[in-house]
């Protein structure tokens, strides 16, 4: 598969994480903590608007930049740069169609087949299960490290089953009809 559905794809995780982390800085210290007010005259707390749908925004897990909260927390940080990384990691090795070939792609030869793919996959997600079902039935409470590495490798795998997707969706694009039936 061409590379530019992969550059579109790593931009467009760029453009989420980049207002993320650009905001913080370039407003007075100390003057953003969740939850934010969101108002469409005020584009720096759009970031924070978008933040709210897919985060907690809990702020003692939340970092900050100039004092300032993010719009996500650590984990959902996390997430987004190993999605982030996943996509680098396409534009760089341009997989081939097809979801399993795309993913094997990135593996290791004897990882290939499509049960390696789904293992590689499941150990990826495996970590954020794990981390976040002893807290949810346990009175474990995790701290920064696990939550960024098990956010990091949960990204890293989501992406990796977005370019899955994608790809096999584009190898269904350019079959011809008569084959797709």
């Amino acid at each position: 598969m061409r590379r530019a559905p992969w550059l579109l794809l790593f931009l467009a995780a760029l453009a989420v994480i980049g207002p993320q982390l650009l905001v913080p800085l370039a407003l007075p210290a100390g003057t953003l903590h969740a939850p934010v007010t969101v108002s469409l005259g005020e584009p720096a707390t759009w970031p924070y608007a978008f933040g709210a749908l897919v985060c907690h925004q809990r702020p003692d897990r939340s970092f900050a930049l100039a004092d300032n909260q993010l719009p996500v927390c650590e984990r959902c940080l996390a997430i987004e740069l190993g999605m982030a990384a996943a996509f680098a990691g396409a534009v760089a090795i341009s997989p081939p169609s097809g979801f399993f070939a795309s993913l094997g792609a990135f593996l290791p030869r004897w990882f290939r087949t499509p049960a390696g793919v789904l293992a590689i996959g499941l150990v990826l997600m495996l970590p954020i299960v794990l981390d976040g079902g002893l807290q949810l039935v346990t009175p474990y409470v995790s701290a920064t490290p696990q939550r960024v590495l098990s956010g990091l490798l949960y990204g890293i795998g989501q992406g990796g089953l977005a370019i899955g997707i994608i790809a096999w969706l584009g190898a269904m694009v350019r079959r011809r009809p008569s084959e797709r039936q």
